[in-house]
């Protein structure tokens, strides 16, 4: 049971590593080519917050932070959206940052 559990966790791990380098990519793209489409930066910034680590989050960020140039209203309420979802998570992130 222990063995399914770990084989479990790394298959978790592998699938935010897969998320994390496809919402990466998709954020470059958006950036290098000054991309406006409020649709597109949303679905990225959807997928940066299903990803569950700290790389995740500090790519929400970078995402959000180029977001508020576009539509300032709209990243509010993401960055809202993180702290209400993962309050713990966000206020652990945040610590870490200002280290």
């Amino acid at each position: 049971m222990n063995d399914n559990i770990m084989e479990l966790a790394k298959s978790l791990e592998n699938s935010y590593e897969e998320m994390y380098k496809l919402c990466s990519a998709s954020f470059e793209r958006i950036v290098n080519y000054k991309i406006k489409d409020v649709n597109l930066i949303e679905h990225t910034l959807d997928m940066a917050l299903d990803i569950y680590t700290e790389k995740g989050f500090y790519l929400f960020l970078r995402i959000l932070d180029y977001y508020k140039t576009v539509n300032y209203t709209n990243a509010s309420e993401y960055l809202e959206i993180l702290k209400e979802e993962r309050e713990g998570e966000y206020a652990d992130f945040v610590k870490k940052l200002k280290k």
